[in-house]
């Protein structure tokens, strides 16, 4: 268990190796000396205890995602802050040229994807790609190219190495490491990490466009990644068809988007704004599908750049360098489409918070979990500081990890008005200018609830009889409801039955736009909100200036905080790390970036510093020196 336990901390990971294809393996003449390169997340061994029959407890084939712990520190350090993360992840399965169109689109200088080359016995040459999720960090754009695992290879050859070998040997069947690893990357890891992480997903295939698989690998890849995710922004979709001879490849980008439309969604319509605006049309129901999704689907096919026509006068070097140019300017647009309405609902990630939602994210699919992307952004907007994380405490607040079964409107008003309250204060400590007090009113009001109810369809996957109705609020709203608990299908197969029982259900997508809960409709008016806010910060002026200039708040200015939340029944906690709910204090940076890793999710108590649970506990429960 010690091995074990090293290698899911990422101490026994000197053993990496850049090998992901589907290689048979004799014994090397020589031991392999390998490099770990650009790798970010290890896939490492976690063999399980399952029950056997007969015997006590067998060894059962896992993974878990582990950070690459040096490169890791490396690229944290290096992260900056103020500059937002861009990311574009590459899927696809093995030996589709991931790597190869990675290293095509990096600038000049910038860290390439390492060529893996060992001569074996037989004096067979062998080149392989990287394995487990390698991450590349361009320079001059600065994009964050995410180069994952494919998703049909076999074991990569560390796990010929002495250390990972005892482990891997525990298990009866050896072989399962191989089938079980392609199951998790194709089920869970990669789709979890490329959907949720990544701004543009590049989807890369030798079938030609024309071929149903491409398009069923894609949606696949999307039903993975939301098969447990209650709120997620959807990512821009490029499909890549790599090595086309001439005469299959439509090689402008344009008319390739096109047929493809055309070919899969007969008629060629696509509308991105309305893609219900035909409901009785076979064809925008398919592009609905695709819809609930991905914001946005383009096309590419790239030719073999060595092939060379001569009757046709076709040169596939100087084919492929145009299309990868303007591939490299179709990914650039899409980015700064999606970045303006990050920004507008605020949960645009810094270089930095990328870095601790990924850890974040990880744990989650580590422990199995459903996905909440809410959670997740409160985490990163946790170690930002300033107004970002006035927001992670708002976000926090208002859409609390630990929901009730059914929604409560009283609560959340109880909640809306400590938000309200902590606010107020924060404009206060910070000095915030009205302008800048509306726009986090603009943010408060985007975390009302989505009320929309889902069609009778599906049903709660523990039997209760309540209506299944949309968990999202306006923030993570992109015009797709998603359930609010786990469901189940009413009329399913029965392979599909069998699926979704052994999940424990999944969650449910619908296509729609954002619908206010009416139980809290009339309190989501801006114009009032705005009033209780501007008249508490009023309040709190005094407060300060009977303070004079003292650098911590007083008893005063304690309790009358206190009095704001403490009606409301929600629980607080002593926490330096995080903003707190009284002074509003931005949370301490101790511990470093290793905290981007440990912390986990987030749990739903209220940060207080211990300054100001000090001056409560003396006032409300004498004898007591602290919350």
């Amino acid at each position: 268990m010690a091995l074990k336990e090293d290698l899911l901390e990422g101490r026994a990971s000197g053993y990496t190796a850049d090998v992901d294809g589907p290689v048979v393996l004799p014994q090397p003449s020589r031991a392999h000396e390998v490099d770990g390169g650009q790798r970010l997340l290890n896939l490492v061994p976690a063999p399980t205890w399952e029950c056997g029959r007969r015997t006590a407890r067998v060894w059962e084939a896992g993974y878990a995602l582990s950070p690459a712990t040096e490169n890791w520190a490396r690229h944290v350090r290096e992260a900056d802050r103020a500059r937002p993360a861009l990311a574009v992840g590459f899927v696809g399965a093995t030996s589709a040229g991931k790597s190869w169109l990675v290293s095509k689109l990096q600038s000049d200088g910038a860290a390439q994807p390492a060529s893996f080359e060992q001569s074996f016995a037989g004096g067979v040459d062998l080149q392989s790609m990287t394995s487990d999720i390698n991450l590349y960090m361009d320079p001059v754009d600065h994009l964050y190219y995410v180069d994952f695992e494919g998703t049909y290879g076999t074991l990569p050859l560390q796990y010929y190495a002495a250390d990972v070998a005892k482990v891997v040997q525990r298990c009866a069947d050896v072989m399962s490491w191989e089938s079980k690893r392609r199951q998790v990357l194709k089920e869970s890891f990669q789709p979890a990490v490329a959907y949720l992480m990544c701004d543009v997903v590049v989807f890369l295939t030798r079938e030609k466009l024309v071929c149903r698989r491409a398009l069923e690998e894609c949606e696949q890849f999307a039903r993975a990644a939301n098969v447990r995710v209650t709120n997620a922004l959807p990512p821009a979709l490029i499909i890549v068809q790599n090595c086309c001879g001439p005469s299959e490849g439509i090689f402008d980008p344009e008319k390739c988007t096109e047929a493809f439309r055309r070919a899969h969604f007969s008629g060629g319509r696509w509308n991105y704004d309305d893609p219900l605006q035909d409901t009785s049309s076979n064809a925008s129901k398919a592009a609905a599908q695709w819809a609930e999704y991905f914001r946005s689907i383009d096309c590419f096919c790239l030719p073999d750049e060595y092939t060379f026509c001569k009757r046709s006068g076709f040169y596939g070097e100087e084919v492929c360098k145009d299309a990868i140019m303007k591939l490299k300017a179709k990914i650039r647009e899409r980015l700064d489409e999606g970045l303006p309405a990050r920004t507008d609902t605020g949960i645009s990630l810094s270089q930095f918070q990328w870095f601790s939602a990924l850890s974040t994210l990880c744990s989650i699919i580590n422990d199995q979990e459903t996905v909440a992307m809410s959670a997740i952004y409160i985490h990163a907007g946790a170690v930002a500081g300033g107004i970002n994380e006035l927001k992670s405490v708002l976000l926090q607040l208002m859409h609390p990890m630990k929901r009730q079964e059914t929604f409560d409107p009283e609560d959340f008003q109880r909640r809306l008005a400590v938000a309200i309250g902590i606010t107020a204060r924060f404009v206060v400590r910070h000095d915030l200018a009205e302008e800048e007090a509306v726009q986090v009113i603009k943010y408060i009001v985007s975390l009302f609830p989505c009320g929309a109810v889902a069609p009778s369809s599906v049903e709660r996957a523990d039997g209760s009889k309540r209506p299944v109705v949309c968990g999202q609020n306006q923030l993570f709203h992109q015009g797709l409801h998603r359930s609010d608990v786990l469901v189940r299908t009413v009329d399913a197969g029965w392979l599909q039955h069998i699926s979704e029982w052994l999940q424990g259900g999944v969650t449910y997508a619908w296509p729609g736009e954002f619908t206010c809960s009416e139980s809290v409709e009339q309190a989501s008016n801006q114009a009032v909100l705005t009033a209780s806010l501007l008249e508490q910060v009023e309040e709190y002026k005094v407060e300060k200036c009977l303070e004079g200039l003292a650098p911590k708040v007083g008893t005063p200015w304690v309790l009358k905080a206190h009095g704001s939340f403490s009606s409301s029944g929600l629980k607080v906690v002593q926490d330096t790390a995080r903003l707190c709910i009284v002074c509003t204090d931005g949370g301490s940076e101790s511990g470093g970036f290793w905290k981007l890793w440990s912390s986990g999710s987030v749990n739903d108590l209220l940060p207080v510093w211990r300054h100001c649970g000090t001056h409560i506990a003396a006032q409300l429960h004498p004898g007591r020196s602290q919350v």
